[in-house]
């Protein structure tokens, strides 16, 4: 009888989990995700704006499924992130967003699912000091509402880069002459590199602490939110977020950003 009670038991579980009805997804058909529209690599755009396309975008059709759902994507900037949620425009972000303890008071965050320093993004014909302390303030351009704004003024004796509303902003001033570097994650970096065809390129140089990206959702999601750090470890593990990385990022090496599931568990936070 016992034994017949645990199964009954699995069963229902199996059932409920399979059942499509989410406190976070209240909507039947769609999952909302809110991500980046100008990042190549990581979410960048197709011809279809409607339809992004990368890395992230791959990790948020895992998790739309996962809850059998469809996808759909708002385009948001950095200083947008906490807003979204917390007004339940979105469902879940993932926008390469830094795992840190402030953003953890406001959303729960699962990850991570990348890691990466931060490096310095130059035009090709720069000829200057391969470091990052060899520009100013004035020179340097990076996204409003990230993590980078801090660390570069940090690095800069307290000098104030300049900010533009999304790194797509920061390309232009970077091509138009206006700064001399755009700074920020490298993996962000990689993404502009790869598609400017040689316009841009990269300086060996890295500083500051690695950061980790992190998926956010509304806090007091808990079940939803166990499930998705449950997908995120089993990603990081597979052979299929090398294969992901691969077609997003080709040439660059994965070993550089890769993260496993034990890091998942250590910085993951679900609220009760």
């Amino acid at each position: 009888m016992k034994a017949r009670a645990i199964s009954l038991l699995s069963l229902l579980l199996l059932v409920a989990g399979c059942s499509g009805s989410s406190d976070l997804f209240q909507d039947p058909k769609f999952a909302r995700f809110g991500v980046k529209a100008d990042q190549p690599g990581l979410a960048g755009p197709t011809q279809d704006p409607n339809t992004p396309d990368g890395f992230e975008i791959q990790i948020a059709w895992t998790i739309a499924r996962h809850f059998d759902r469809d996808a759909s994507f708002q385009h948001i900037t950095s200083a947008t992130r906490e807003k979204k949620l917390q007004t339940g425009e979105m469902n879940v972000v993932i926008a390469s967003y830094s795992m840190t303890d402030p953003r953890r008071a406001e959303v729960d965050m699962v990850g991570p699912y990348l890691r990466s320093r931060s490096g310095i993004m130059v035009r090709s014909d720069y000829d200057g000091p391969d470091e990052v302390h060899s520009f100013s303030g004035a020179d340097v351009c990076t996204a409003d509402g990230t993590t980078s704004v801090d660390l570069i003024e940090q690095e800069l004796n307290d000098q104030k880069p300049q900010t533009a509303p999304s790194f797509g902003g920061c390309i232009d001033m970077l091509r138009q002459h206006k700064v001399k570097a755009v700074m920020t994650d490298k993996i962000i970096l990689e993404g502009f590199v790869r598609k400017s065809e040689g316009e841009f390129s990269l300086l060996a140089a890295e500083f500051g602490p690695e950061g980790y990206y992190g998926i956010a959702i509304p806090k007091n999601h808990r079940a939803e939110c166990l499930e998705i750090m449950g997908i995120i470890k089993n990603y990081v593990s597979s052979t299929d977020w090398k294969r992901d990385f691969d077609t997003h990022f080709p040439g660059v090496k994965p070993d550089d950003y890769a993260v496993g599931p034990a890091q998942v568990d250590a910085k993951s936070a679900c609220s009760p």
